[in-house]
């Protein structure tokens, strides 16, 4: 596997639909990165919304879920509800090759603008939304209810 930074994604990773059949491995990657897992009953509604987009990042060596993405789609925005990659992955540059991919959708879309959010104390994410060009535009106090932490809420430009 690649190391820190890698430009190697590209060729390591196969960026497509997320499908009923990722949803084990999808799960898998949520119960190890998230305090509150989203319930696989969400997961199964979201699969059938029109109106997302739904994305994986699959390893083409063993053809395992390396990463995933749902974003809600109200043009001319749309929020990236979730991204995620596998615990083992992390800190090598797939997140943030992932989320570029996700963002290049997003304008092939014509989305003009897209919105997340991440934990006040989730600095990893913080600083890749910055490096991709996300700013921050407010603070959601108190929003996630299993910790009372701060969501602080980005938006980047897409046109």
């Amino acid at each position: 596997m690649p190391q820190k930074n890698s430009s190697d994604w590209p060729r390591l990773v196969e960026y497509r639909p997320a499908r009923v059949s990722d949803l084990d491995a999808i799960m898998a990657i949520e119960i190890q990165g998230f305090p509150t897992p989203t319930p696989r009953e969400m997961y199964e509604k979201e699969m059938d919304f029109e109106f997302y987009l739904k994305r994986v990042a699959e390893l083409k060596q063993d053809r395992s879920v390396a990463g995933y993405a749902f974003c809600v789609m109200t043009p001319p925005e749309a929020s990236i509800n979730t991204l995620a990659v596998r615990k083992d992955l992390r800190n090598r540059g797939l997140a943030s090759y992932f989320l570029g991919k996700i963002l290049d959708d997003l304008r092939e879309l014509k989305v003009q603008e897209a919105w997340l959010q991440a934990r006040v104390n989730n600095l990893a994410a913080l600083a890749l939304y910055s490096r991709l060009g996300f700013e921050k535009v407010g603070v959601r106090s108190r929003y996630y209810p299993d910790t009372g932490e701060d969501a602080v809420l980005l938006k980047k430009e897409l046109s």
